[in-house]
């Protein structure tokens, strides 16, 4: 029996300069002399030769590769792979084999890849957790004040800065540090060679790693808030650094508005599995109706190539970040 393997995903894709590299996984009895890859340039179909790999992947398999130039056509490449026998053949999709040529829709399918701003590759990266940084000298008295943290189920005090750290720390563990410090440490770090910085969670969020976030539209006032972001960039500007923020726009925390597990007004799904924001999620029960988490749609989507965000069923706004 035959059978082939291949996704548009690492390792059967693979994009040097200006060509994509596709390979095609075989195994069984009876195996193809020929296959040939069915691509198409602006609409108009090319049959390319594919070319048998002398080292095998795996025990039992062979492989096969061909290739596309990206100097030129649509952004989205469709593609199929044509088996030839002496007496047959046969095609391959994302279905199967079959007797006949696949439609479009039907042929596999990839986006090309992003290469990302062409700034990147030279930079020498420092990631820094603001919490746990530098401590600036003038803090806003906000910043130090007493607040509830929900999920650990009380009030949470800033610890000093040199206290060692417990049995109990974790998330709603708090040390000071800020934007602020950040922005004083820069001479120290421009001095180390840095050109860049890479921020962890800034967004208001109740823990102190801030990957749980609570509201994407303001910087969390522990760090200083939105004033803070805004000097830390000017100042990054002036020491000729980048600066990258860690967005994780695919997951909230369970204070967010859409979920609002503890009840703070914002008729969340968390505990009204009616409300209009439901749609927004994707809610797991637990008994009865009792909901016990949620995903973010964006991580529910399993299915490659497939979108995992669709606008067309849930409002969406338009936010943008200038970070540069």
């Amino acid at each position: 029996m035959l059978k082939a393997w291949h996704l548009p995903v690492a390792p059967f894709i693979k994009v040097q300069q200006d060509r994509l590299f596709i390979t095609l996984w075989l195994s069984g009895e009876s195996l193809p002399q020929r296959i040939t890859l069915r691509a198409e340039e602006d609409n108009e179909e090319l049959s390319l030769p594919m070319q048998r790999l002398r080292q095998a992947p795996q025990p039992g398999v062979v492989a096969w590769r061909g290739e596309i130039s990206l100097a030129s056509g649509q952004p989205r490449r469709r593609y199929s792979f044509k088996l030839l026998w002496a007496d047959h053949q046969r095609w391959f999709t994302p279905q199967g084999f079959t007797r006949f040529p696949p439609a479009r829709l039907e042929q596999f399918a990839i986006d090309l890849p992003d290469a990302g701003p062409q700034w990147v590759a030279d930079q020498v990266f420092y990631q820094i957790f603001p919490d746990r940084f530098a401590r600036s000298a003038a803090r806003d008295a906000d910043q130090d004040a007493v607040y509830y943290h929900h999920a650990a189920g009380r009030e949470i005090v800033r610890k000093a800065w040199d206290d060692p750290l417990t049995d109990e720390a974790g998330g709603s563990t708090f040390y000071g540090g800020d934007l602020d410090g950040i922005s004083e440490k820069l001479p120290y770090l421009k001095q180390l060679g840095v050109t860049a910085l890479y921020l962890n969670p800034v967004f208001a969020a109740p823990s102190v790693h801030k990957y749980d976030t609570e509201d994407y539209r303001r910087v969390d006032p522990q760090f200083g808030g939105d004033a803070a972001l805004l000097r830390l960039r000017h100042n990054t500007q002036r020491a000729g650094m980048r600066m990258i923020l860690d967005g994780v726009f695919n997951h909230t925390g369970d204070s967010h508005p859409w979920f609002d597990r503890h009840q703070q007004g914002s008729g969340g799904a968390g505990h009204d599995p009616d409300s209009p924001v439901a749609r927004l999620v994707y809610l797991l029960r637990g008994g009865g109706r009792r909901t016990t988490g949620w995903v973010m749609p964006v991580c529910r989507s399993s299915t490659i190539g497939r979108p995992a965000w669709s606008t067309r069923s849930m409002p969406v706004k338009t936010v943008s970040y200038a970070t540069g």
